[in-house]
């Protein structure tokens, strides 16, 4: 009886030594695990690593936006006349350019098989965040040639420069993060470009319309640029990269 009570005693007293063990090295794990801002960095830094390899996507929607900006140019000619539509034609082709970066954010993740392996490293905030920071970057290098080349082959007078890049940049902040969470719904889906140009006009337009007023009258549509719908640009930005920090652990 004794040497059984001595051998359940010393196997508790294991089972507490590994209970120990094990719980010491979990807070090990959870120290050094990366801190979610490095989290952010790091995917984003992987990203663009990757783009710079293979240019695919920096390529494509360049090609794109230069090819349109070369027909609506050749087709209509100067558009200084007509301020609203120059606005429109400006955003139709920011637009389906953003479509067109966007739709490689999270299939090139799933192609490499490497989906699961950022799951488990990653919170998903942090994803969200670093693919969003990405987006963003790839629009604006869009923006940058596309925008500048539109309102020279138009022969257009931008009123208010600084109101007008603001719009722009707000407009595109908007567009990265609903195209990340986009991205992530659909990148295992087949045909999921098409997709994603169908599912993101019906969110990308409260942004879209505000853009497009404020546009034309920079461009000269009316003599003074009202500030509702930059207030409500403003608002619908934000309110999409909340909506995507909260929505995208669901989706992802």
């Amino acid at each position: 009886m004794a040497n059984n009570k001595s051998f359940w005693a010393k196997t508790d007293e294991r089972k507490v030594q590994d209970a120990e063990c094990g719980l010491r090295e979990s807070r090990t794990r959870i120290f050094r695990q990366p801190s979610w801002l490095r989290q952010v960095l790091a995917i984003a830094q992987k990203d663009f690593q990757s783009e710079w390899r293979t240019r695919h996507a920096v390529v494509t929607t360049l090609a794109f936006a230069i090819i349109a900006l070369t027909l609506v140019s050749l087709s209509v000619g100067s558009l200084r006349s007509e301020p609203a539509l120059a606005a429109g034609l400006l955003w139709v082709i920011l637009f389906f350019a953003a479509i067109t970066a966007l739709g490689r954010t999270f299939t090139k993740e799933v192609d490499a098989h490497t989906d699961n392996l950022l799951r488990l490293n990653a919170q998903p905030s942090a994803v969200f965040v670093g693919k969003m920071a990405f987006n963003f970057a790839l629009l604006v290098l869009v923006a940058l040639i596309a925008v500048p080349l539109f309102i020279t082959l138009m022969g257009l007078v931008v009123k208010n420069v600084a109101v007008f890049v603001f719009t722009v940049t707000v407009t595109l902040v908007a567009m990265a993060a609903l195209g990340t969470i986009l991205g992530a719904m659909l990148a295992k889906v087949q045909s999921r470009v098409a997709l994603l140009a169908v599912a993101a006009f019906p969110l990308f337009f409260p942004a879209l319309a505000a853009a497009l007023q404020v546009t034309a009258s920079i461009f000269g549509a009316s003599p003074e640029i009202g500030s509702a719908p930059v207030k409500a640009l403003c608002a619908y930005a934000v309110a999409s990269i909340l909506g995507g920090l909260l929505l995208f652990e669901e989706v992802w």
